[in-house]
């Protein structure tokens, strides 16, 4: 699994304790010593804190180990890299079993990965799971028959709970939405007694429900869950726009209804804009899908839905 991970561009890292990773992490530390070391001060690279440092190199390669930190002082003559190994607790290091990472009793294998993606693209993390599970199943058929049945599988970490995240709050919206949308269609027949009035009346929330989708996604890299659970619900207010101009549809409507509707298309903006500044992605993109939602309602019912309007 890890060999095939690593060939995935859709990863930074997997480690799993294996000798090839650990060499290239000793390479990472020895590249950035000068940022990791705890020693490393403005005054190391003064000529006196230089001599006291080498010094110090020093008397190291005169005890004991020095024939081990010979090589590495002619790289790194202040050995700032063995104060960053002597700087991690070796004992509270992985236990490791076959070369890799594992629990004691060997019973289970550990591996962590590091995604290109962001932590806010749930896309990328999505596919990034898939390809782990894809990886132990690919891994798993090589095995014999015998030995499948015995393995399993899990993940966690925040990508993963972010995945399941979204799972539910899709599901969850979209089993709420139908039912809610069923209730409220139920209603609107026994009232209208014509389904394409009945079907009209729903035009506004769907086209708000596309152009608030369109317009966090246009303005964010990525659409929260938070937005789609609550987005949804908040311009569900705009079936009361179709419902204004069809038991209204007597009266002008643009001069009689229009006024009072955009007047409260207005009101629902500023109280969905003091979301926009929210420091909490989820939160702004919630007033901008609002925002533009009921906006893109209101129009439609404007200039839409009079001219599909049924004799």
């Amino acid at each position: 699994m890890a060999l095939q991970l690593r060939a995935d561009p859709a990863f930074l890292a997997i480690d799993n304790g294996d000798t090839a990773q650990l060499e290239r992490d000793r390479e990472f530390l020895f590249e950035h010593r000068y940022l990791l070391s705890p020693r490393v001060s403005p005054q190391l690279f003064t000529p006196s804190g230089l001599h006291q440092a080498i010094g110090a190199a020093l008397d190291v390669l005169a005890s004991s180990t020095g024939p081990l930190a010979k090589p590495l002082f002619l790289r790194d003559p202040t050995l700032e890299t063995l104060a960053i190994v002597e700087s991690l607790d070796a004992s509270r290091a992985p236990h490791t079993a076959a070369g890799v990472w594992s629990t004691p009793d060997g019973a289970r294998a550990l591996l962590l990965a590091h995604t290109r993606a962001s932590g806010a693209d749930i896309d990328g993390q999505q596919a990034a799971c898939g390809a782990f599970e894809n990886s132990f199943a690919a891994a798993r058929a090589a095995l014999p028959a015998a030995q499948r049945s015995a393995l399993s599988f899990s993940m966690s970490g925040p990508p993963v709970l972010a995945v399941a995240s979204r799972a539910t709050i899709k599901s969850q919206v979209w089993r709420l939405s139908a039912v809610s949308a069923a209730a409220i269609a139920a209603l609107l027949i026994a009232v209208y007694r014509s389904l394409p009035v009945l079907l009209l009346t729903f035009i506004p929330v769907a086209s708000g429900a596309l152009a608030g989708v369109a317009a966090v996604a246009l303005g964010f890299p990525a659409v929260h869950g938070i937005t789609l659970g609550f987005g949804v619900t908040l311009i569900g207010e705009s079936v009361d726009y179709a419902i204004y101009f069809f038991t209204q549809r007597s009266s002008d409507f643009r001069r009689a209804l229009w006024p009072t509707i955009r007047l409260g298309v207005l009101t629902s903006i500023c109280g969905f804009a003091a979301l926009l500044p929210s420091a909490f992605p989820g939160l702004s993109q919630l007033g901008l899908y609002s925002i533009a939602g009921l906006t893109a309602a209101a129009l439609v019912t404007r200039f839409v839905l009079p001219a599909w309007l049924p004799r």
